[in-house]
């Protein structure tokens, strides 16, 4: 757990929904972190193959990431109950044989 920065004992203590929560923001750090390191990449490209163009060049002609494409379709994003979230936590207990 560490590598989130939660001690053991935190997490431990942690409901699943508590926990999923603590995860989700984690994520979100590191996905902007990451998110930095690609867009740097893409002006560098920019800036590298700008002088050889005949016309000028945008970001979005060099690489569209998938975080600036159109938002999915929440129709076809799964959501679950909170009994079936409960499920499917048990489910992993057992068979990590935690009960």
């Amino acid at each position: 757990m560490g590598c989130i920065g939660m001690r053991l004992k935190d997490f431990e203590r942690c409901t699943p929904s508590e926990f999923k929560t603590v995860f989700d923001r984690w994520k979100e750090k590191e996905d902007l972190k990451e998110r930095g390191n690609w867009e740097r990449v893409r002006m560098e490209c920019l800036c590298i193959l700008q002088p050889y163009s005949k016309k000028k060049l945008h970001a979005f002609d060099i690489m569209e990431f998938p975080w600036e494409k159109t938002p999915a379709d929440p129709q076809e994003v799964e959501t679950i109950s909170h009994e079936e979230e409960m499920k499917r936590y048990e489910a992993a207990k057992r068979r990590y044989g935690l009960k």
